[in-house]
């Protein structure tokens, strides 16, 4: 509906309930009538409008009708049905970029680490005497300085991220500086010695950045899981976790990080003759107690999932060409 418009001193004005305003000057129309979109005075056999019902009509038309609310409340939940998932897609893919170069960052700093020591690979693990107690200083504790932020050892999607500092303390140890990661050590990669704690009777030795034959498909880091309540440290105890999409991050020691999916990981060629397992990495899939694509996924389903030193679940421990094929301790403790 135009709004209704007359002319006061030759000038163009709008008519509101009939009563015109221009400035400080208003003038009445108590007996108006439409003639052409123009206010008049009435004459006879014309129409006379009253200004109310006008106005009633002009309010009754500008509102929405319940249908054409329903219309568009239903052409809301469509959109929002459809961009909903567009949007999870995306954050989900937001937090593996992060992840990645997390632990692009993290193989970075294991390099520079290297350079400062001739080299040799950091200890996943060996105990420290303190003035209250056992403390064991981890791969974690002798990258720390050369990471700017140790947030970087927690997935986006693993916040606050797994408590080796529990896992420790379940044991009567104490941890040193980093508490929480998300990322865990190839435990044959990162030797270990603890021996003089008595969950330990031999120890695995320090391997050397340089005698890698395959530095590319040597896994340093990947996305895992520390089981909790476990009465020892052995690899079989940290298992591989698919974090993102039904897959998971893997550094490799040339430093470079991947997404894989859980069928796709890399699996480090043939083992030598007499080893566990047939191939250095192995994942496991099938698992009947992890919902219905067997796929364990979650901490609840990874901490009640069996792992044994004879039949271990996702392990991604071991160093390609070598002897080490998953962490064997093969050395006896003096």
């Amino acid at each position: 509906m135009l709004p209704l418009r007359s002319e006061v001193f030759g000038k163009p004005v709008l008519l509101l309930g009939f009563r015109l305003y221009t400035g400080q000057v208003s003038i009445g129309w108590p007996n108006s009538c439409i003639i052409g979109g123009y206010a008049s005075p009435c004459i006879a056999g014309q129409p006379q409008i009253a200004a109310d019902a006008h106005l009633r009509r002009n309010m009754k038309r500008s509102a929405f009708t319940l249908i054409e609310l329903l219309v568009v409340i239903a052409i809301i939940a469509i959109l929002a049905a459809i961009l909903f998932p567009v949007f999870a897609k995306a954050k989900e893919a937001a937090k593996k970029t992060q992840s990645i170069n997390n632990l692009k960052q993290v193989g970075t700093s294991t390099h520079i680490y290297l350079s400062d020591y001739d080299d040799v690979m950091p200890l996943s693990a060996y105990p420290q005497p303190t003035t209250t107690g056992m403390s064991i200083f981890s791969v974690y504790d002798a990258l720390q300085p050369y990471m700017k932020n140790i947030q970087i050892l927690v997935s986006p999607n693993d916040q606050p991220g797994q408590s080796w500092k529990d896992r420790l303390n379940a044991l009567g140890l104490q941890s040193a500086t980093v508490e929480r990661a998300s990322y865990i050590p190839n435990l044959g990669l990162f030797a270990d010695n603890l021996c003089g704690l008595p969950i330990k009777s031999a120890y695995t030795p320090t391997t050397s950045h340089s005698s890698l034959s395959e530095p590319v498909f040597t896994i340093m880091f990947f996305d895992g899981y520390i089981k909790q309540g476990v009465p020892a440290l052995d690899y079989y105890t940290f298992l591989g976790q698919p974090r993102h999409s039904k897959g998971l991050v893997l550094n490799f020691a040339d430093s470079h990080a991947k997404f894989y999916q859980w069928n796709g990981i890399p699996n480090g060629g043939a083992t030598p003759a007499g080893s566990r397992a047939a191939v250095y990495y192995d994942w496991k899939r099938v698992e009947p107690a992890c919902g219905t694509d067997n796929l364990c996924e979650s901490n609840q389903e990874l901490q009640n999932v069996p792992s044994t030193a004879a039949s271990p679940y996702n392990d991604l421990h071991g160093v390609p060409g070598t002897g080490i094929t998953d962490s064997e301790d093969t050395i006896p403790c003096p």
